[in-house]
């Protein structure tokens, strides 16, 4: 199906696709049919999936569809959807239903099926009829008509339950996996930020959730944006109020590490538990009480505008915000173990306004990495949330402060150093966000957590040499240096 305006040039099929790598037949081919499945409402069959032998890649059938969906963004694709089912559901019956009529088990013609019973039935006499009661023609057509009933009953159950199990798995607005939502075949820049769903597996077209009217209030109010198209923001509009609340973290971050003298015991609220339990458990319960209210409707748009880094509309304070943000218990419970692992032993080297500092300032540049990586790429189907850049941060520092310390997981000690198992890491997460695969992760926030974790144990290294200690001391911390060399960095 052509387009509404007719072909494209190569500059308009540039812009479209952003990249100047398809030409303009290859761009137009791609328009036309994405416009078609949208029209007929085959989209809901065929999804982005093209022959292999166009080689046409989901990713542009995808920037076809954006396109398409921005030329004419009203247009009822529920409806149309509908209609491309019922159709199909029409077209499926009369097949089945002419395929029986071929092989003698149905009749198309009711009044001709009725002719032809009560002809038979009138066939001989009455004694005979008695004596030789139901042929075996008419036999084998009942017993075929019954077996083809039975079958479609199956089929209509297995349909139903299919249905159903699909909308168990539909996640919600605030239900997502991970760092980064997955790539998925149907994606819409729209009234969510971004709408991204789970590609159909047949032509049945799911029936809507019916949330309850409270809810879906919520679920409106929490929409970042309300219009169908990408909102118009420069690279600059995106990227900079973000960069320089990440400057003003820093900087707040710097002068806690300097300036932050620890309480008297007298003054603590639990004199006898060690400060570093103290400090994790602090942040260990800030993002539980953040996990429970990602579960709370009231609370949906606030998440959402504060603890989400949205590429394609974002806020400068979801820096930090996105930090305390889980929506999974695994999740949640993989960064908070490993931000106990590492955590307790950086904590009892720098003390608790430089671990802080050091969490925080992972966490801003964590957030503002994966804010330009993911706006420089054009990626706007983003949402990134969690603390693991934070937590990456808080393991780079401790393996550079104890390059060559031990290090042990779950119990197992790892036969590498600390700077040799921080490199392995490090590498592996470069390379993931350089190859930009479809993967949950958001590597880009990994590497600037670790990037500023790193940055921050070797200022704390050149610090403690430009102040220098006294020959005691520099025996004393040389002796609790070679102990910590001995213990595990896990």
């Amino acid at each position: 199906m052509p387009l509404p305006a007719g072909e494209l040039p190569q500059a308009d099929i540039n812009a479209a696709f952003g990249s100047e790598e398809l030409d303009v037949d290859t761009g137009n081919y791609i328009l036309s049919v994405m416009y078609w499945r949208r029209q007929s409402g085959a989209l809901i069959d065929s999804g982005l999936d093209f022959p292999r032998r166009s080689g046409v890649a989901k990713e542009q059938a995808l920037k076809a569809l954006q396109y398409v969906r921005s030329t004419a963004p009203h247009f009822d694709e529920q409806l149309a959807g509908q209609q491309w089912a019922e159709e199909e559901s029409m077209r499926l019956q009369n097949e089945l239903r002419q395929r029986s009529v071929d092989l003698g088990i149905y009749k198309a013609d009711t009044e001709d099926t009725t002719d032809e019973a009560e002809e038979e039935s009138q066939q001989g006499t009455a004694y005979g009829r008695d004596r030789s009661g139901t042929s075996e023609l008419q036999k084998h057509r009942e017993e075929r008509e019954a077996q083809w009933e039975q079958e479609q009953a199956a089929k209509l159950a297995q349909k139903e339950r299919d249905e159903l199990a699909a909308l168990h798995v539909q996640r919600g607005p605030l239900e997502l996996v991970g760092g980064v939502q997955p790539t998925v075949a149907l994606t819409t820049t729209g009234s969510g930020g971004v709408a991204i769903g789970q590609a159909p597996t047949s032509g049945w077209l799911l029936a809507p959730v019916e949330r309850k009217p409270w809810v879906k209030y919520y679920e409106e109010q929490a929409q970042t944006f309300k219009d169908n198209v990408l909102p118009d923001i420069s690279v600059l509009g995106r990227l900079g109020p973000s960069f320089l609340l990440m400057l003003a973290v820093l900087g707040l971050a710097l002068f806690v590490s300097n300036n932050y003298t620890p309480p008297p015991k007298s003054a603590r609220l639990w004199p006898d538990t060690p400060p570093a339990v103290a400090t994790l458990g602090a942040l260990t319960g800030l993002l539980v009480v953040a996990f429970v209210a990602s579960r709370l409707p009231p609370l949906w748009r606030a998440l959402s505008t504060y603890f989400t880094v949205v590429p394609a509309y974002p806020f400068a304070l979801s820096m930090i915000g996105a930090a305390f943000r889980h929506d999974t218990l695994t999740h949640l419970g993989s960064n908070v173990a490993t931000l106990w692992l590492f955590g307790l032993f950086l904590h009892e080297d720098v003390g608790r306004g430089t671990f802080l500092a050091i969490f925080f300032s992972a966490a801003a540049c964590g957030g503002m990495a994966a804010l330009a990586y993911n706006v420089l790429r054009k990626q706007w189907m983003t949402y990134i949330f969690g603390s693991s850049g934070a937590v990456l941060g808080v393991v780079a520092a401790a393996c550079t402060l104890r390059p060559n310390g031990s290090v042990k997981v779950m119990g197992y000690e790892i036969p590498v150093a600390a700077w040799v198992f921080l490199a392995l890491l490090g590498g592996a997460e470069v390379i993931a966000a350089v190859r930009g695969g479809k993967t949950v992760i958001d590597h880009a926030g990994h590497v600037g957590g670790m990037g500023i974790g790193i940055a921050a144990a070797f200022y704390l290294r050149q610090k403690a040499r430009r102040e220098g200690v006294g020959q005691g001391e520099m025996q004393v911390s040389a002796a609790r240096m070679m102990q910590r060399v001995e213990s595990t960095v896990a």
